[in-house]
This record gives C-alpha cells, structure tokens and sequence, in this order.
C-alpha cells in the first residue's frame, strides 16, 4: 500500500503528483496533503517515483 508520509510533504502547494497519477487516485485534501483513494491505486509507484520530496512510501518490497 502507497502512503503519504507526512513529515516530508510540505503540503503548501499543488501537489504534482495529481497529474502523474495514471489512475486519477490521488487528489488533494483540504489540509494539502496528497490523499489516495486506494480503491483506484494500482500500485505503479509512479508516485513514489516522482515525489520531489520522496514523500510517498510504498511497502511493496
């Protein structure tokens, strides 16, 4: 499963991992942290590999 791991998310911006996202799976929540709806996530790990901030964590090992 995909996390945000929330230390590292400045959360003060739009974050661009929405546009990454080849699932529409992660929207913005009211706080601007990424939130991700894991019943679309496919667990590409795009995300994980294109957070600037290496703020989405993925136990998939």
């Amino acid at each position: 499963m995909i996390k945000v791991n929330r230390k590292l998310c400045p959360h003060d911006h739009v974050c661009p991992l929405i546009r990454i996202c080849p699932v529409g799976a992660i929207a913005q929540g009211s706080d601007g942290y990424p939130v991700i709806d894991h019943d679309k996530c496919i667990e590409c790990e795009q995300c994980v590999r294109s957070c600037p901030k290496k703020a989405m964590e993925s136990n998939l090992a």
